[in-house]
């Protein structure tokens, strides 16, 4: 989510027990789509960083502090950020609710909460056919990031 601040995209990403955000939605739409699917295996497991002032934080291990970003022949990765398997929505979501206590958060004219970093929180997913039907891993990631105001 891009805008300015206050704009709404941080509520607009995680929104709330009534009207859930994109985040939940994605989460609750992957686990619906594999539950759907037969003859396959399923890994999923999630990250949350945060980069704040120049600086990625791990929000699911607030021992991860100034993690470095690398590249190899797998492509681009965050070193050292903590992934956690998760086994339902549910799990997924209490992730995301566990980083936000540790994300840079300050008061504005129009927000006590307001966002002071970018956020991305990654789903990651592995697949496989199951038995004879092996054929190998399918991995996919979905990055949902939400950004800090947009002023200058």
């Amino acid at each position: 989510a891009y805008g300015v601040t206050s704009s709404g995209k941080t509520h607009t990403m995680h929104g709330d027990q009534d009207f859930p955000g994109i985040i939940p939605l994605a989460i609750k739409d992957v686990f619906s789509i594999i539950q759907e699917t037969t003859g396959r295996e399923f890994l999923l497991r999630v990250s949350y960083l945060e980069i704040y002032n120049e600086v990625i934080n791990d929000l699911l291990d607030p021992t991860g502090q100034n993690l470095r970003v690398r590249e190899d022949s797998q492509g681009t990765y965050v070193e050292g950020i903590k992934e956690e398997v998760v086994l339902s929505p549910g799990h997924a979501l209490s992730f995301i609710a566990a980083g936000e206590e540790h994300r840079h958060v300050g008061s504005n004219n129009f927000n006590l909460l307001s966002s002071r970093s970018h956020t991305i929180f990654t789903l990651m997913i592995e697949s496989s056919a199951h038995g004879d039907q092996y054929d190998g891993v399918i991995f996919s990631q979905l990055n949902l990031i939400d950004l800090a105001g947009s002023e200058s």
